[in-house]
């Protein structure tokens, strides 16, 4: 289940973009060693799991009216706030299954490749770490 928000432009009644979040968690593949390896790097042994909660981004448009303005990375930068000091829900990361051709938006926005086994697929499994935007 996923709750969707929308961004409504009120004085031309129109929505600018939506989202959705859903609860997700990343789980370790032995076949991936290295990948969890780069995810465990930032956490302590002693609190290291076979798998950490995750918020996921399941959906994410930008009505083309309004592309190229940054609308796009103003939503991720509120969920990247919202989830790290808000603490909605303790996650540490956020993730996406970006669309090929959204891959490039989200590594702008510093989301990483969690697999290298996807690179042909449709979607790539990205993720990005909330230890790495927490702000005092």
């Amino acid at each position: 289940m996923a709750v969707t928000y929308l961004l409504e432009y009120m004085e031309q009644n129109k929505t600018a973009a939506y989202f959705s979040l859903l609860a997700d968690k990343i789980i370790f593949n032995p076949d991936e060693k290295g990948v969890w390896n780069k995810l465990n790097r930032n956490i302590p042994n002693s609190k290291r799991r076979r798998s950490y909660p995750a918020v996921k981004v399941g959906r994410l448009a930008v009505n083309e009216n309004y592309s190229g303005q940054g609308l796009g990375t103003f939503i991720l930068d509120n969920i990247k706030y919202a989830f790290s000091n808000v603490k909605r829900l303790g996650c540490r990361f956020i993730t996406v299954d970006a669309l090929k051709t959204a891959v490039p938006f989200y590594e702008r926005n510093g989301f990483q490749c969690i697999t290298e086994s996807d690179k042909d697929e449709e979607t790539r499994l990205m993720f990005f770490d909330l230890k790495n935007f927490i702000t005092e």
